[in-house]
């Protein structure tokens, strides 16, 4: 699809934009940042702004699609003439523009230390709670700013087209309110990918309340912090060659370079890029670093040391594999959630069963997988308890989240005679 016609979409789809300024106009400079399907991605800075903007291959003059940050505002709009090596000469045109709204942009305990649930579910799901487009300081970090691009009191998060789908009901009570409105996913734990987490819709909430779909990350935030929230989950076998989504211009911005220090020699061993299979080349990675006789620690020294001595921590194994599928010309990120513990008909989440997993880009829309040796399995296919550790740890370290669940129910109950 045309870039400016989606752009155009985009407006119908969201609503009245804030008011933008006039066309302005710029001698910017370029900092390449990647490409993927013949399409380039270039940094912009000019003045005290930064965006970017995306060219077809082999064009140097035009009308192109981008994104242009002033101040605490972020516009969606229309660059238009020329690119040289390192410059851009030319003009921004705004057609939509959102404030951009706060998260946590690194990846520390504190960020998310009091998260616990309590969650039915048919099935074994992982809550995605942030994601992160960066390593740096020995954490995953967030460069981008997010904007509101769907807001509503029941939402819908499109993450990817499939068919040969099944719904699943999934029922979530949050012990401590959360304005960060986690979302229920499959992720795939052994390659290839089988499973794709096509959309996900929260129903309602409790307290009911607004709910804002920030991008790019694809994070649900509420105006009033939720206790509880009803979803319906559709996984699919089947993905679709053609998933029409608005979303590319969001998945673009996750092509820019990883700050890590790894040469070309160190992932020479790993799978080459398959020309125009961009599944077929996530599942060569994630599979060469599943079975690769690479090893999962509990520590972490680095993605540069796991390439070196093979074995880290789920970050390192998790920027590795995003690092590389930048390189293959893959949108890729870093997305971190919570697994369940299966305790008495339910599962039990708590900040003690964090996790990191990759999220790639492909025939419009995200899939998940976890590309760390592992092992388990469940009724499809995965098993979250032992991610980490094993089942036992796992229960151990939710063991006193669990005595506080049931201090709570009994007290409930108590107050209800």
């Amino acid at each position: 699809m045309n870039l400016l016609i989606m752009l155009l979409l985009l407006n119908i789809l969201i609503g009245e934009p804030q008011t933008s300024p006039s066309t302005i106009v710029m001698n910017a400079s370029l900092t390449y940042v990647g490409s993927a399907y013949s399409l380039v991605v270039y940094g912009v800075s000019y003045a005290n702004s930064s965006g970017y903007i995306i060219v077809p291959q082999g064009v140097y003059e035009g009308r192109f699609a981008g994104l242009l940050r002033l101040g605490n505002f972020v516009y969606v709009g229309v660059y238009q003439g020329l690119i040289t090596k390192s410059n851009f000469i030319g003009s921004f045109t705004p057609i939509i523009s959102y404030e951009a709204v706060g998260v946590p942009t690194e990846l520390l305990l504190g960020n998310y230390t009091n998260f616990m649930a309590v969650v039915q579910s048919r099935i074994p799901v992982v809550f995605r709670y942030l994601v992160f487009n960066e390593y740096g300081n020995g954490t995953m970090i967030n460069t981008l700013p997010l904007i509101t691009v769907n807001e509503s009191t029941s939402l819908t998060i499109p993450l990817s087209g499939g068919y040969d789908c099944s719904s699943y009901v999934v029922n979530a009570t949050f012990f401590t309110p959360t304005q960060i409105v986690p979302i229920p996913v499959v992720i795939n734990q052994e390659p290839p990918i089988t499973y794709f987490t096509s959309n996900v819709t929260i129903v309602k909430t409790s307290p009911a309340t607004e709910l804002m779909l920030l991008e790019p990350g694809d994070i649900v935030i509420a105006e009033t912090p939720i206790t509880s929230a009803s979803y319906i989950m559709y996984v699919c076998r089947k993905l679709n060659e053609a998933f029409e989504g608005y979303n590319l211009i969001y998945a673009m911005v996750y092509l820019g370079p990883i700050n890590i220090n790894v040469t070309e020699s160190s992932i020479a061993h790993l799978p080459s890029a398959i020309n125009n299979n961009e599944l077929r080349a996530i599942n060569e990675v994630f599979q060469k670093l599943v079975g690769g006789g690479y090893r999962l620690v509990n520590y972490s020294a680095g993605p540069e040391s796991l390439l070196r001595s093979g074995k880290g921590s789920i970050m390192d194994f998790v920027t590795v594999a995003m690092y590389v599928l930048r390189v293959y010309g893959i949108p890729a990120r870093a997305a971190f959630g919570f697994y369940g513990v299966y305790y008495n008909g339910q599962y039990i989440f708590s900040s003690s069963t964090g996790l990191l997993w990759d999220e790639a880009y492909t025939n419009g829309g995200w899939v998940m997988f976890l590309p760390t040796p592992s092992y388990g399995s469940s009724m499809l296919g995965f098993g979250y308890g032992n991610v980490l550790y094993s089942v036992i740890v796992g229960l151990i370290l939710v063991l006193p989240w669990v005595i506080g669940y049931l201090i709570f129910v009994i007290i409930s109950h108590v107050r209800m005679r």
